[in-house]
C-alpha cells in the first residue's frame, strides 16, 4: 500500500512539476479564447503594468512570482528535407526559454542565436524531418492580406537545439523560437498571446491580486490545472485506481489474518477446552488469541514499512525502475514518501486487522470443554 501509494503520487507530482517548469504556474491569456482552438492574440498596449515593471531595468516583480515570460504563438507549418509537419510556433525571448526549458534541452548548437534567428525543435520531431542543431528549418505561417487572404510567409531560422519533455502535446505539437520572430507574423503588431508566470515556492502568489490588475474582459488569468485540463483530469482518474488497489489490498489483508487467526484457534482448540476446564472465562480466552494476532499484524507492520519505505528510497536515489517516456511521460518512476500516507495506512491496516481478529474469536463461544480437550 505505502508502494502503490508513493509512485501513484510521484507520478502525479513529476508531470505536474514538469508542466509547470515548461507552462508556469499561471497564465495569462485573452479572455475569449477556447480551448482547442488558436490563441487570439493581444495588442502589446494591454501589457499589465505589473509585467511592465518586471520586464524593467529594476525587475520589480510583484509579491509571490518567480519569473515571468511575455510570449507570442501561431500555428504555422514545418518543413525539413523532404517532410512536412503542422505545428505551433512559440515565440519568447532566449532568456525565458532558458527558465523553462534548460532542463529539457538534450543538444545545442554553438553561434545559433544571432539576429535573433534561432529555433528549438523537440528530438522526435528532429528524427521525423531527418534535421540536426546547425541545420536551417523552414518555418510558413499565413498572414492575411488587406483583403484578408491568407498568404504563406516563410522564415528559416537556425536549429539552436533539441528538447525532450516527455509530454506528447508539446513534443510533437510545438517549436520555440525568437518572440520578435512570431510577432512579424501575428495579425496585431506587436502582439503577444499569452504571459506564463511561475510561482515562488517561499512565497504563495495570490492570483486574485494579479486578476486585479488585468483589463476587464481583454485578459484572465488560469492557473496550470485550467490551462492544461486534460492532463489534469487524465492524472485525477489515477486516484480512483490508487483507490481501487487499496481496498482490494485491505480485503486480502483481512481475509489472510481471518484465515490465520482460525487456523490458530483450530491447531490450539485442546488448550481452549482445558483453559476454559480451569475456570478461564470466555473473555480471557479470547483475548490471548487477539494478542497472538497483535502480536503478529505487529511484525508484519514493522517489516512491511521497513521494506516498502527502503524500496522506495532505493528506487528514488538509483531510478532502477525505468519507464517508457513516450508512453508514461517520465523517464523512470517516480516515488514521493509522505509520512501522513504512510501514518493512515499502518492506522488503516491496524484497524482491519483488530476487525479481522475479531470476528473469528467470537467461535470460541461455540466450543465446549469435553469437545475441545478431545479434539485431535
Amino acid at each position: 500500500m505505502i508502494v502503490t501509494i508513493a509512485t501513484v503520487k510521484g507520478f502525479q507530482n513529476g508531470i505536474r512539476n514538469k508542466v509547470v517548469q515548461v507552462h508556469g504556474s499561471y497564465i495569462v491569456d485573452h479572455a475569449a479564447n477556447v480551448e482547442g482552438a488558436e490563441p487570439m492574440v493581444v495588442s502589446s498596449i494591454h501589457l499589465p503594468k505589473f509585467v511592465d515593471q518586471a520586464l524593467s531595468p529594476q525587475g520589480i516583480k510583484p509579491a509571490g512570482v518567480k519569473h515571468l515570460a511575455v510570449s507570442a504563438s501561431k500555428a504555422c507549418i514545418v518543413k525539413g528535407e523532404s517532410e512536412l509537419d503542422g505545428v505551433v510556433a512559440k515565440g519568447m525571448s532566449h532568456r525565458d526559454f532558458q527558465f523553462g526549458m534548460s532542463g529539457f534541452v538534450t543538444k545545442r548548437c554553438v553561434d545559433s542565436l544571432t539576429d535573433g534567428r534561432w529555433v528549438y525543435i523537440s528530438q522526435a520531431m528532429a528524427d521525423r524531418l531527418r534535421l540536426d542543431t546547425g541545420d536551417h528549418l523552414t518555418l510558413v505561417f499565413f498572414v492575411n492580406d488587406s483583403l484578408g487572404r491568407g498568404r504563406p510567409r516563410a522564415a528559416r531560422p537556425l536549429i539552436a537545439g533539441l528538447f525532450e519533455t516527455g509530454i506528447e502535446q508539446i513534443d510533437n505539437q510545438v517549436v520555440y523560437t525568437d518572440l520578435s520572430l512570431v510577432q512579424k507574423y501575428l495579425d496585431v503588431k506587436p502582439g503577444f498571446t499569452q504571459i506564463e508566470i511561475w510561482e515562488d515556492e517561499k512565497s504563495p502568489l495570490d492570483p486574485m491580486v494579479l486578476s486585479m490588475q488585468l483589463p476587464a474582459g481583454m485578459l484572465r488569468i488560469s492557473d496550470s490545472r485550467q490551462f492544461h485540463r486534460q492532463i489534469y483530469d487524465w492524472l485525477a482518474i489515477l486516484n480512483t485506481n490508487v483507490w481501487v488497489i487499496l481496498t482490494l489490498m485491505a480485503l486480502v489483508a483481512i481475509i489472510a489474518m481471518a484465515t490465520i487467526l482460525l487456523i490458530l484457534m483450530v491447531e490450539k482448540t485442546a488448550f481452549v477446552g482445558i483453559a476454559q476446564a480451569m475456570g478461564s472465562s470466555i473473555g480471557q480466552i479470547q483475548r490471548v488469541f487477539l494478542w497472538q494476532s497483535a502480536y503478529i499484524v505487529s511484525i508484519g507492520v514493522v517489516i512491511g514499512n521497513m521494506l516498502a519505505i527502503a524500496l522506495c528510497l532505493f528506487q528514488d536515489k538509483t531510478h532502477f525502475l525505468t519507464l517508457n517516456q513516450e508512453v508514461y511521460f517520465v523517464k523512470y518512476v517516480m516515488v514521493d514518501l509522505d509520512p501522513w500516507a504512510i501514518l493512515w495506512v499502518n492506522l488503516g491496516i491496524i484497524t482491519a486487522s483488530i476487525i479481522a481478529a475479531v470476528l473469528p474469536v467470537q467461535w470460541i463461544k461455540r466450543m465446549t470443554p469435553s469437545r475441545a480437550i478431545r479434539f485431535q
